[in-house]
């Protein structure tokens, strides 16, 4: 599949951006529709109503029912779903290429046309409910809400996406479908499409859809304000039931963070925590056989941008975990990367982006995360060829860059779960933790 096709970029109005990686000779295509609705934007009052919004756009839309817009999708052996982020709420496709046009339209309409209904929003209600509840007893997903509210208190950005069951039964119908208007219907719009198909075709669909979209408003697209989160040093263990010990770190990337940035810390992460031949999977898990599962990640965010490890170990493990992570953090911090990780990340890295060249879900979601981070987006070519830059193999300069951004001193941690006397006493003698 051709790596080095330019990109489709049109503002098809004020606030509403059209990117298309055509890909000639694909066999699917993958749509997504971008709003910057996420959690992060909602007031106190408004808690959980992106992702609510998010489930009742699949009640129906135009002139298709919930039944009639599945079927229709099932009919061509395609997908659709949609998903909430702190920042971001999508709702994306995938279909047969030259079922592109009918995908455009089914996510325009649901985008645009909602079905919404006072019987299905009180119906979703439970269904929600449900979801949120299933969260909390899910250990691995209810530690990362905690370690969001303990780094960001008090603030947005650390809520829980879905919001708290109570406030959720709270919300009247009203306020959701104002809040659809405000957020959805007359927001700014990212649409990102990569496969086989006709870029006028596309833009035309999508220009259409725009302007029918304010139901008369004449209204500027306005985005939500953008505050940065004022992250909190904090180091905690928090009981929970269960059977192990789930550890989180995390650590600040002040800006500013540019698309070098991405690579460098995907370089390192790679490394580091995030492959089956990483430090930390082959140290700790191979050698010493302390934990089922251990990775490192990064999120590249305007308003909290982290870089953390996530693992989870037994309670009579944890203090020779502990002090190995620890062990592994300096060495990391203190002697950066050898040449040969970095040569060994680099190649991982061009691979990983060869192999999922074809993809054309991947390839969607990959202008839009550009887009949404910088307002800009490159083919894959344009990617790889800025891997060569001299910068990102010198083992110097990457371990300059680790020592400047990756003080493990500066991360918070959490570990969530059996907090035991021996979990107590090492989180308290490697980390400083307190139990909360």
């Amino acid at each position: 599949m051709p790596l080095d096709t330019e990109l489709f970029i049109q503002q098809a109005a004020p606030g509403a951006t059209l990117i298309i990686d055509a890909m000639p000779g694909s066999a699917a295509v993958a749509l997504g529709i971008w709003f910057p609705a996420g959690s992060a934007y909602e007031s106190e009052d408004e808690q959980g109503l992106s992702h609510f919004v998010e489930h009742m756009l699949f009640k129906g839309a135009g002139e298709r029912n919930a039944e009639a817009l599945s079927r229709v999708i099932d009919r061509e052996g395609g997908s659709l779903n949609a998903f909430t982020e702190r920042e971001a709420v999508c709702i994306h496709c995938t279909l047969p290429a030259d079922k592109a046009e009918l995908a455009a339209q089914l996510l325009l309409d649901m985008a645009y046309r909602p079905r919404f209904s006072r019987a299905d929003f009180e119906l979703e209600k439970d269904i929600i409910v449900s979801e949120i509840l299933a969260a909390e007893d899910d250990l691995e997903e209810a530690g990362q809400d905690v370690f969001y509210a303990m780094s960001y208190p008090e603030q947005p950005i650390g809520r829980s996406i879905a919001g708290k069951a109570d406030i959720v039964q709270s919300h009247a119908f009203e306020s959701l479908v104002s809040f659809h208007e405000r957020r959805i219907q007359n927001a700014p719009v990212l649409m990102t499409i990569a496969g086989d198909v006709d870029c006028q075709a596309m833009a035309a669909l999508f220009s259409k859809a725009l302007e029918q979209r304010s139901r008369g408003t004449k209204a500027p697209l306005t985005a939500p304000a953008v505050y940065p989160g004022r992250f909190t040093k904090a180091r905690a263990m928090v009981s929970a039931t269960g059977s192990q010990v789930y550890f989180f770190t995390g650590l600040p990337l002040a800006e500013p963070l540019r698309e070098d940035d991405y690579w460098m810390l995907s370089l390192v992460s790679s490394a580091y925590g995030e492959s089956m031949s990483s430090r930390l999977f082959m140290r700790l898990r191979e050698r010493e056989g302390l934990c089922y599962s251990i990775g490192t990640s990064f999120s590249f965010s305007r308003l909290a941008g982290l870089w953390g490890v996530a693992s989870a170990c037994s309670a009579s493990q944890f203090p020779r975990f502990a002090d190995a992570y620890r062990r592994e953090a300096q060495s990391l911090f203190e002697s950066g990367l050898h040449a040969e990780e970095i040569r060994e990340a680099l190649s991982r890295i061009r691979g990983m982006l060869r192999v999922a060249s074809d993809d054309v879900e991947f390839r969607m979601n990959r202008l839009a995360r550009q887009y949404l981070f910088d307002g800009q987006a490159e083919n894959l070519a344009v990617s790889l060829e800025r891997l060569n830059q001299p910068r990102f193999s010198d083992e110097t300069t990457v371990g300059l860059y680790i020592r400047t951004r990756l003080d493990p001193e500066r991360e918070n941690v959490l570990l969530y779960g059996t907090i035991s006397k021996r979990v107590l006493k090492a989180g308290a003698d490697a980390f400083k933790a307190v139990k909360a």
